[in-house]
């Protein structure tokens, strides 16, 4: 299970579902978060492919932000092919906050609420 990623859901009504989390930790615990993250997209990544927008045709896709507990917006990069997230300012941060969102057809966000939820329905 997870530790920082707490996922709600919402359903579009139309088959489509968004899974959205947002984890804010001090610099010191960035490493922890990233390999959480790294997790649920490499899982993504083996199981879907790569991300990208459904209407051309990807199996899922994903929004990923990166701020400093300022606020300021930083350069974060999930690197499919790598399975590398890409954050070079995280570092020098004393506090962070990321939000993550993936979408994709319902069995989609059914397969990753039971892989990483504990949801099997």
């Amino acid at each position: 299970m997870l530790d920082y990623l707490d996922f709600d859901t919402s359903d579009d009504g139309e088959g489509c579902t968004s899974l959205d989390a947002m984890a804010y930790t001090s610099a010191a615990h960035w490493p922890a978060l990233s390999a959480e993250v790294r997790q649920v997209l490499a899982w993504c990544s083996d199981a879907f492919g790569s991300p990208g927008p459904l209407d051309e045709g990807h199996a899922w896709d994903l929004d990923l932000q990166l701020q400093s507990g300022a606020g300021d917006a930083l350069a974060l990069l999930w690197d499919a092919q790598q399975r590398q997230l890409l954050a070079p300012q995280a570092a020098q941060q004393t506090a962070l906050q990321l939000s993550l969102t993936l979408s994709g057809p319902d069995p989609f966000a059914q397969q990753v609420a039971a892989q990483f939820l504990g949801d099997t329905e």
